[in-house]
C-alpha cells in the first residue's frame, strides 16, 4: 500500500520506509496553450469586413426589408411599441418604437454613420419623431422623394427615383401618454437598451 506523507515523500511497500523521491514515477502534465479572446474592436471588424456598408445608391436598388419585430417581455421592438416605420419603394427599410429605439435594415447602415444615434439627448416619442427626421432628410439627400410631394412623385415615375414614406403607427403615442405609461410600468433595469443600429 503506497500513501501520502508530509513533505512529499511516499511510503514505501516497507513498513514506515519512506521512498526516495528518485523512485517515484513522475506524470507529465500536457502544456495548455492560452486561449486569446478578441477584443471588441477586433470582433467588430470582423463584422463590418463580412457585412460591408454599401453605398446609398446601392441600398436603394437592394429592394432590402426590415423583417418584423422580434422582441418580447420588456423589449422596445414589439409591434406594440412602434412609432413610426420609414418606407422606400414599398418597403420597411428602418422602423422607431415609442421609446426612440430604432432599427434599420442592414442594407441602410450608412444611415447610422451619418446620423449620430448615440449623440441623442432625448427619451421617448420625441426622440423616435427626431430621429424619423433625421433618417428622412439623409434619404432625401441621396435622392428619395416622399411619396406626398406631387411633383417629385411625377418626376419619380420618370426616373425611377426611390419613393420615400413616413407611416406613424396607430400605436405611437404622444410623449406624455409615453410618460405616463412608463410611471405605471415602473422602472427600467439598471442598463436596458435595444437597438441593433443605434
Amino acid at each position: 500500500m503506497i500513501g501520502a506523507l508530509p513533505l512529499g515523500s511516499v511510503s514505501s511497500p516497507q513498513t514506515g520506509m519512506p521512498a526516495p523521491l528518485s523512485e517515484v514515477p513522475l506524470r507529465t502534465i500536457a502544456t495548455i496553450e492560452p486561449q486569446t479572446k478578441p477584443t471588441a474592436e477586433e470582433m467588430k471588424a470582423a463584422w463590418r469586413a463580412a457585412h460591408p456598408v454599401i453605398s446609398p445608391a446601392e441600398a436603394f436598388a437592394s429592394n432590402a426589408e426590415l423583417g418584423p419585430p422580434s422582441g418580447s417581455g420588456r423589449d422596445d421592438n414589439q409591434t406594440k411599441n412602434i412609432h413610426t416605420e420609414i418606407k422606400v419603394n414599398g418597403k420597411v427599410i428602418a422602423r422607431l418604437y415609442n421609446t426612440g429605439a430604432v432599427e434599420i435594415a442592414d442594407e441602410y447602415r450608412f444611415l447610422a454613420d451619418e446620423i449620430d444615434f448615440g449623440g441623442d439627448k432625448m427619451v421617448g416619442p420625441d426622440l423616435a419623431e427626431y430621429r424619423a427626421k433625421g433618417i428622412k432628410a439623409v434619404l432625401q439627400r441621396y435622392g428619395a422623394v416622399m411619396n406626398d410631394d406631387p411633383v417629385g412623385m411625377l418626376t419619380a415615375a420618370i426616373t425611377k427615383t426611390p419613393i420615400l414614406e413616413l407611416l406613424k403607427a396607430d400605436t405611437a403615442l404622444t410623449q406624455d401618454e409615453w410618460l405616463e405609461e412608463k410611471a405605471k410600468q415602473g422602472p427600467l433595469d439598471p442598463g436596458s437598451f435595444f437597438s441593433r443600429t443605434a
